[in-house]
This record gives C-alpha cells, sequence and structure tokens, in this order.
C-alpha cells in the first residue's frame, strides 16, 4: 500500500531529454491538488510489484486509499469500484486525461486495459463534475501512458507464470530522435496474458448442468505512443491501442460456454502550446471503438444443449473533442475555461435499446483568484453546463480551498455539486417483463462536500505522512429500478464517511502504511445505494534495499449489502511479494507475488442459481513469477 508521499515525488514531464515543449500529459487532474481536492499516485513501480497477470482493477485494489475495488472473477473481468462511498459509476475513467466512461451503458470498462503501457494512475478524489463532466460523482481515475524516455534504444521484455496454468508476457522498446520540427518520441509495446482460470462458485452452489466451472481469459494487446515537439512552445502526441480478448463467463447452473469475444480500439490526439508565460491552451480528441460477440450456450436436464445467443453483437463507438485554454490574469489571478463535446453510438442484439445514439455538449470555467493579503490561501471557483440529447441538462458549480497552516500541515477542502445524466440504457431500453426505459429520467445531482488535513513530517526521527478526509454526498433523484422501469426515486440519498491513510519511512530500507475508510449511507423511500463496504481497511509492511525487496499486505472488507438484501463481505485477505535483482546493472529480475495466502473463501459478489442467491468468490491462493529483462 506504498504511495507517493507527495504530488512532488511523481513527475508530470514527459522526460529529461524533451525538453523543447511543454507537456501533453494532461495537467488538469494534478492541477487539482494544489486547490484543495485529494490526489493519490500510484507509480510504476508499484505497478510492476502488483503481479505478473496484474491488469488496471488489481492495482488499484492494492494501492489506493478511499477505494474498494475487487474484480468479480479474478483478473481481466469486470469489476466492483467504490470510490468515497460511491457506486460503480459514479467514478469517471480517463485515459491521458481522454474519458473513457460509455454514456450508452454507464459502469467502467477496465477489464483488457494492461499495464504494459502505463506510467502512473492519478486517482483524485470527491465531486469532480466542474472539470470533467457527468460520473465524475466521487472522484476520477486518470491513467497516465508511458513516454518515450531514452535517446538510446530501451525497453524491456516480462516472462510470467501462474499457478492457474497462467501465462503473460509484454515487451516495450522506446527511443527518442530528433528530426526538422525537434525531439520524437517514439514508445511500441505489446502484451499477452491467457489463463485457464479459477472457479469462481462453490461446488455446492453450482447445479448439475454445469459444466465449465472456471473464468478463462486470453487477452493480447498491441499499441504505440508518438510524441513530437514542435519548435520551443508546442507537442503533439499521438496514441492507440488495439485489443483482443475471449473472455470466459461462468454461471452457477445449467453453463456450458458463455463467452465475450472483444475487439477494442482506443485512439487519441492530443495538441498543447504555450504562448508566453500568460496563456497556454491544449485540444484533445479520441476514438474508442469496442466490438463483442456474445455467445450463450446452456446444458439442459436430461441431455443435450440450448443455444441462447450465438456471436451476437454487442458494442459501441464513442467520439469526442476538447478544448482547454488557461490563462494567467493581472494580478496572479489563473482563469481555465473549456468546452467539452461528445458522441456516442451502439448497438446490442441482446439488450433492445430503441435510441442507440446520445451526445453531449458542455462548456465550463474556473477562477483561481491570488490573494495577495493570504498568500497561504489557495482557493477556486467555477461553474459548468452541460447540455445532453435526449435528457434534461445540468448546471454544477464547485468551490475549492486548500490552506499552508504550516511548511508541514495543510487544511483543504471542497464544496459544490456533481452530476450524473441518465444513459441511453436508462432511457430507451426497450425489454418488456425485464427492463424498461424512462425518457423523462432527470439527471442524478448531489451536494458534494470533502474536508481534509494532510501532514508530512517525521516520526521518531523518521519520514511520516498522514492524511484524513471527512465526506458527505447527498443524492437527489437517484436513477434506479422499480421493478422492471427505470425512475427518478423519491427522498434523498445521504453518504457520508471518513477515510484515513498514514505511510511510515523506519530505517533506510522498511516502510510501513495502512489506510481505513467507513462508509455511512441512508436509504429513504425504498431507494438505497448497494454493494458499498461499510468498512474496509489495508496495511502493508515492506523491505527494499538496491538488489531486493519483500513485503506482505493485508485487507480487510466488512459488510456490504447487495441488491437483493444479502449482507455478504466479511472478510480478510493476506498478499505477499518479493523481487530480486539478479545483476548490479539491474537488468535482470525475478519478481513473485503470493495472492491469497491463507486460501481465504471469499465472496466478491452475489448472483442467482435459479434456487437462491450464491457467492462470487475472489481468487484463492496463487502464485506468480515473472522474470524481467530491462535494456
Amino acid at each position: 500500500m506504498c504511495l507517493s508521499p507527495a504530488l512532488d515525488a511523481a513527475p508530470l514531464s514527459l522526460a529529461d531529454e524533451i525538453v523543447s515543449a511543454p507537456s501533453v500529459e494532461s495537467t488538469t487532474v494534478a492541477d487539482m491538488a494544489l486547490y484543495g481536492s485529494k490526489l493519490e499516485v500510484v507509480d510504476r513501480q508499484q505497478i510492476e510489484r502488483a503481479g505478473p497477470s496484474a491488469d488496471i482493477t488489481r492495482v488499484l485494489q492494492m494501492y489506493v486509499p478511499g477505494l474498494f475495488v475487487v474484480p468479480k472473477n479474478g483478473p481481466f473481468d469486470y469489476g466492483t469500484y467504490s470510490l468515497l462511498g460511491g457506486r460503480n459509476d459514479d467514478t469517471l475513467i480517463l485515459l491521458d486525461g481522454v474519458r473513457l466512461n460509455n454514456r450508452l451503458y454507464g459502469g467502467i470498462y477496465l477489464d483488457t486495459l494492461p499495464t504494459t503501457a502505463v506510467e502512473r494512475i492519478e486517482v483524485l478524489k470527491g465531486g469532480q463534475g466542474l472539470l470533467f463532466g457527468t460520473q465524475a460523482v466521487s472522484g476520477v481515475i486518470n491513467i497516465v501512458t508511458r513516454s518515450a524516455h531514452s535517446r538510446q534504444t530501451a525497453g524491456e521484455v516480462n516472462l510470467g507464470l501462474d499457478t492457474f496454468k497462467g501465462r503473460s508476457g509484454d515487451t516495450r522498446v522506446e527511443k527518442v530522435v530528433q528530426n526538422g520540427l525537434g525531439d520524437l518520441g517514439l514508445m511500441a509495446y505489446v502484451s499477452h496474458n491467457r489463463s485457464d482460470g479459477y472457479q469462481p462458485f462453490r461446488d455446492r452452489d453450482m447445479t448439475d448442468t454445469v459444466s465449465d466451472k472456471r473464468r478463462s481469459y486470453n487477452v493480447n494487446v498491441f499499441g504505440g505512443k508518438a510524441v513530437q515537439a514542435l519548435g520551443d512552445a508546442s507537442r503533439l502526441e499521438l496514441f492507440y491501442q488495439y485489443a483482443d480478448a475471449d473472455l470466459d463467463f461462468a454461471r452457477p447452473t445449467s453453463n456450458r460456454h458463455t463467452t465475450n469475444d472483444r475487439v477494442q480500439q482506443i485512439a487519441t490526439a492530443t495538441f498543447q502550446q504555450s504562448l508566453g508565460e500568460d496563456f497556454s491552451w491544449f485540444a484533445k480528441t479520441h476514438i474508442n471503438d469496442w466490438d463483442t460477440r456474445y455467445t450463450r450456450v446452456y446444458n439442459l436436464e436430461g441431455g443435450g444443449t440450448r443455444t441462447l445467443n450465438h456471436n451476437d453483437y454487442w458494442g459501441f463507438t464513442d467520439w469526442g473533442a476538447q478544448l482547454e485554454g488557461k490563462a494567467r490574469l493581472a494580478g496572479g489571478h489563473e482563469l481555465v475555461f473549456g468546452n467539452d463535446n461528445q458522441w456516442y453510438k451502439g448497438q446490442d442484439d441482446v439488450l433492445i435499446i430503441d435510441n442507440d445514439k446520445a451526445e453531449s455538449h458542455a462548456l465550463y470555467a474556473q477562477l483561481r483568484p491570488r490573494i495577495d493579503a493570504l498568500p497561504d490561501w489557495h482557493p477556486s471557483l467555477g461553474v459548468r453546463r452541460e447540455e445532453m440529447s435526449g435528457g434534461e441538462g445540468a448546471t454544477v458549480w464547485m468551490l475549492t480551498s486548500l490552506y499552508d497552516l504550516s511548511e508541514r500541515l495543510k487544511l483543504r477542502g471542497q464544496f459544490g455539486t456533481a452530476f450524473k445524466l441518465p444513459t441511453a440504457e436508462q432511457l430507451f431500453v426497450n425489454e418488456p417483463g425485464d427492463e424498461m426505459g424512462n425518457r423523462d429520467l432527470k439527471p442524478e445531482r448531489s451536494r458534494n462536500a470533502e474536508l481534509g488535513l494532510d501532514y508530512t513530517g517525521s516520526l521518531f526521527d523518521q519520514p511520516w505522512s498522514g492524511s484524513m478526509t471527512l465526506f458527505r454526498r447527498e443524492i437527489t433523484d437517484l436513477i434506479t429500478l422499480a421493478g422492471d422501469q427505470w425512475v427518478n426515486g423519491n427522498g434523498e440519498i445521504e453518504v457520508r464517511g471518513v477515510e484515513a491513510n498514514g505511510q511510515w519511512q523506519f530505517g533506510r530500507n522498511w516502510q510501513v502504511s495502512a489506510d481505513a475508510t467507513r462508509n455511512l449511507v441512508d436509504s429513504r423511500d425504498g431507494v438505497t445505494v448497494n454493494n458499498v463496504p461499510h468498512f474496509f481497511a489495508r496495511v502493508r509492511l515492506g523491505y527494499q534495499d538496491d538488489l531486493w525487496g519483500v513485503g506482505v499486505a493485508s485487507r480487510y472488507v466488512g459488510s456490504m449489502m447487495s441488491a437483493q438484501g444479502d449482507d455478504y463481505g466479511h472478510y480478510a485477505v493476506l498478499d505477499g511479494d518479493a523481487f530480486r535483482y539478479l545483476d548490479g546493472a539491474h537488468q535482470h529480475r525475478l519478481s513473485l507475488l503470493l495472492e491469497n495466502l491463507l486460501d481465504r473463501d471469499y465472496a466478491t459478489g452475489r448472483t442467482s442459481n435459479g434456487l437462491r442467491q450464491v457467492d462470487y468468490l475472489g481468487r484463492p491462493r496463487t502464485a506468480e513469477l515473472r522474470y524481467t529483462f530491462t535494456f
């Protein structure tokens, strides 16, 4: 659970070699930490220690205070996410500042994003609807991709195995070259992850008609990034990733074969320019294309099979274009303003949606005043207006504040509103007797408040840092299913809680870190929020020197309530990891991850086997070994 102790510890520049232009990586997320929002950064070293088969979900599960993450059936699967008491789709996912959440279905789709190309992950906590729009109700997760750092050809090769016949391998290569325009950074990567998977249901919970009892996966990805400096003040970045995944889905009853065969392509382009010291701007465009062929074959009682779906298509294509400027005004004040546009279309042969297109357009502005009489106070205030097709728009505002009580102690807070627009599914789904849309749905609206203290100092003459955040969220017009009908719930849902974390470096090589989150969720008039843990905590102890390191981590999850009213959770899981460099030049390394050391049987969620509610099981005891060659 080692976290970057401060924002300054996570450099935001591209590389020392490329100095002729501003960084193309979006600084919008990191900038908010300077004005009162809480930011956590997961760095590259932590990502590498998450294990050979780690995907983004596993990395987030290990390292981010206040964020509860659990994959449903192991790596490369859908997961449950809850940031500061939020629901799955209350968190916005960005890739280099570009929105990934799909507006047709909502939810978080990270199950085919490998960690090979990820430099760091920035998690911005609390309501962030002002700059980031719909779904940034409880926070934002920004995945920052890697860039070329070396003028010599450099890279790495990783090979991994695990005890469920899992095989993983990836290669990355990079180089910075110079052309007539300036420095050009080139990076390319390829990765492969395959496993037979584990059995995610207890024997007693599976019916006799189940023949496919394991959940396997086969994920292949390649991608690349080019960063071209254009003179001393401009930069163009191009990114592309292609993922081909065969994902198996286990079921506790009648299951013979259920798969999503998927191809996903993500492409982004960013241009950034500084016009002197007082004005800079960037333009971003992206496309996220997702194509899935869904197959579901059931075994019948007494023999034979029934094909419910055979290569049925579901997928979507998202486009986006954003323009943002930052101006330094007279007196040292700063103004951020922008325009954000999103277009969506989809097709679903499994779930009938009458209108499979949507679009939204937003204008926003934020003022960051400088008050000479209060040099230790760093406030901001702003407003955003967003309109959507087929539904009602929303206006939100936000006030943030960071106050330096001393060199070591900072008081931060933010207060404002956020919103979540209804998805096309919620507006237009047409499955009588199962799920029906509601074209009159209003956006969900919430009032959000966060107040926190951050301390960086020493304990027994050793470096120590700690943080505590109180949060409160009041949600009105909550979008929920009433029987088979999507409706805005009556009354107001209140979510409140506290999150605390600390990190202590003792001696030259030892470090201990811990975090805990308490969520309190109210329900009103039959409307409630489900699958949010009432309490969860993590602690990690680690040792590291120049050649080797070892760590042990425990995570505890308290009570969780499913939509059916089942109380589950109540488990603790112990993990261990180690690495050893085989040479002084740090070119050869062996890494070991031992997940669920005590082989604890625990539930990641609930489903039905046709007779009763049963548990999805978390990954059992698993050993993963990886060899890394760096060149």
